[in-house]
């Protein structure tokens, strides 16, 4: 007997030390940052990507038709979003205003120096154009509150 529990317990740590290589191959898949800090991210190739996997609420109708390289990062609880987009056409149904606030999250870089004091009201969101595209943003105004009832 004592040949059988030696047998099993190399067995047991042979494949401990493939799960732990394994579980850190999962983790380096998306950004581990995300789970402590209460957001997810995603990123897709175009617009037509984004509409079938956009993540939490409804895609944005501002997000420009011709839009590349969509990248979303939002709390969990969707009463924060930060969007850039890389090239496209001006964002749809929007109109020019003063900026109210500013990005939560600045992973998709900063607004600049000295900050804009004008912005596109896309509903409920803000959006600026950028050297590469948009950057858009949502920071929720009451508690609880998220783009879609805005």
């Amino acid at each position: 007997m004592p040949h059988t529990t030696s047998s099993r317990r190399l067995r047991l740590a042979a494949a401990a030390g493939l799960v732990a290589p394994l579980l850190v191959l999962a983790l380096a898949a998306c950004n581990p940052m995300d789970a402590i800090e209460k957001v997810h991210s995603e990123e897709f190739a175009d617009r037509a990507a984004a509409s079938k996997g956009w993540v939490g609420i409804a895609l944005p109708s501002w997000i420009p038709t011709d839009a590349k390289t969509i990248k979303n990062t939002a709390t969990t609880n969707e009463t924060n979003a930060v969007i850039s987009i890389e090239g496209g056409s001006e964002p749809e149904g929007c109109t020019e205003t003063d900026r109210r606030g500013l990005p939560f999250d600045s992973r998709y870089g900063s607004l600049g120096e000295p900050l804009p004091t004008t912005v596109f009201a896309c509903g409920p969101y803000e959006v600026v154009a950028t050297e590469t595209g948009w950057l858009g943003w949502f920071n929720v105004k009451k508690e609880g509150q998220t783009p879609q009832d805005a």
